[in-house]
């Protein structure tokens, strides 16, 4: 059970951060180092969430 938590951590932090990237550098035309920044704290506060959900 715990790797499959770890498994859908992961996912969740990928494609978070993916999705952020993508409206940050092309819907609000930030450049690319702060978009990825940002993208990364978005990714990693979603997983966090999910984590603090679980228990």
């Amino acid at each position: 059970m715990k790797s499959k938590q770890a498994v859908v951590g992961i996912l969740i932090f990928a494609i978070v951060t993916i999705i952020a990237y993508i409206f940050l550098q092309g819907l609000l035309d930030l450049s690319e180092g702060i978009s990825v920044i940002i993208a990364l704290i978005l990714g990693g506060a979603a997983e966090i969430l999910y984590r603090r959900k679980l228990g």
